[in-house]
C-alpha cells in the first residue's frame, strides 16, 4: 500500500535520487555489465540510420558510448555526474586513439544543454528520461533535443513501462536481495530495495541497500527517483514538444509493445508543420 509522503520530503527525495545513484562509476558499471541488450539495439539502429554523428543524452560512464565509437560512430556524450563524468574519461583515456578521438564529452543539464552542430540520431539510453521529473522538464528535453537535430534526424530512447504491481509493493519490505562482491572494497555485500511511490507526481522514490555480508560495519542506503511515464501520456508529452512518435517498440529485439513489456523503446522525428488551409467561401 502507498502511504502518505510529505511534499518537502518528496522533494528532498527527488533531488537526492537523481544524484546519488550514479556518484560511483565503479559500482554501477559493476552492477550493469550484464545489460547488454540495449547497447546492442541502439548500436543497431545507428547501423540502419547511418548517422554521421551522434548525440547522447545521459551518456553516463560510457556503456553505450563506446561500443557506438567502436563502430566508427562520432558521439557527442552529454552528462551532469561528476562521478559518471570522471568514469567516462578514464575510460576514454584507455581507448585506441582512433577510437578516443570519435567521443566528445560535454557537461551538461538535460533541459539547457549545448552541444556543437546538428546531429542526424540523438539517443537516451536506459531510463535517462526518467530523471525528467515534471511535464516542464520533459518538454524542455525534447525541445533541446529537436534543436541540435538535423533535418530528417531521429531521437531514440527507452524509459521503463510502469508496473502497477511493483510500484504499489510494500515500502517497508526490502526486495531483490542479491549477494554481491564489491568492486571497490571486494567486500561480500548484500544488494536489495524497497520504495515508496509519489502516485500523484508519478515518481518512485527508491532506497537502494548495501549491507555487508558478515554483518560488520555501516550499511549504505543510495537514493534513486524515477518518473514514470504511461504510453499514451508519453505519446502526448512528445507531441506536445512539436515532435513525433515513428517507431515505438515493447524491448530490444524490435518487437511490439504490449502490456507486460518491461520497456517503451522510441524512436521520435521532429513533426512537420501543418499547412494552413484557407477557408472556403
Amino acid at each position: 500500500m502507498a502511504r502518505k509522503l510529505d511534499p518537502r520530503l518528496v522533494e528532498e527525495l527527488v533531488d537526492a535520487g537523481s544524484r546519488e545513484h550514479y556518484a560511483d562509476a565503479a559500482v554501477y558499471d559493476h552492477e550493469y555489465r550484464r545489460r547488454r541488450a540495449d547497447v546492442t539495439w541502439y548500436r543497431e539502429l545507428a547501423q540502419r540510420r547511418k548517422p554521421t554523428r551522434i548525440l547522447e543524452l545521459g551518456a553516463g560512464s560510457g556503456r553505450v558510448t563506446i561500443p557506438l565509437a567502436r563502430d566508427g560512430h562520432e558521439v557527442v556524450a552529454v552528462d551532469r555526474s561528476p562521478g559518471m563524468l570522471a568514469g567516462l574519461r578514464a575510460r576514454i583515456a584507455k581507448l585506441p586513439p582512433a577510437v578516443a578521438k570519435r567521443i566528445t564529452v560535454v557537461e551538461g543539464d538535460l533541459c539547457t544543454f549545448r552541444a556543437p552542430g546538428k546531429f542526424p540520431l540523438a539517443i537516451a539510453a536506459f531510463n535517462v528520461l526518467e530523471h525528467l521529473y515534471t511535464r516542464g522538464e520533459l518538454d524542455a528535453c525534447l525541445r533541446r533535443v529537436a534543436h541540435h537535430l538535423a533535418p530528417g534526424g531521429a531521437f531514440a530512447f527507452d524509459v521503463q513501462l510502469p508496473d502497477l504491481r511493483w510500484l504499489m509493493r510494500d515500502p517497508d519490505k526490502r526486495w531483490a536481495k542479491t549477494r554481491f562482491t564489491d568492486p571497490v572494497t571486494g567486500r561480500a555485500t548484500y544488494y536489495s530495495t524497497n520504495h515508496d511511490y509519489d502516485a500523484v507526481n508519478q515518481i518512485a522514490l527508491i532506497r537502494i541497500y548495501y549491507d555487508p555480508a558478515d554483518g560488520k560495519g555501516p550499511s549504505k542506503i543510495v537514493k534513486l527517483t524515477q518518473r514514470k511515464y504511461f504510453p499514451a501520456e508519453l505519446e502526448a508529452l512528445v507531441a506536445h514538444a512539436g515532435m513525433r512518435v515513428t517507431e515505438r517498440y515493447g524491448d530490444f529485439f524490435w518487437g511490439p509493445l504490449h502490456g507486460s513489456a518491461e520497456s517503451q523503446v522510441l524512436v521520435c522525428e521532429v513533426a512537420k508543420p501543418r499547412r494552413k488551409t484557407r477557408p472556403r467561401h
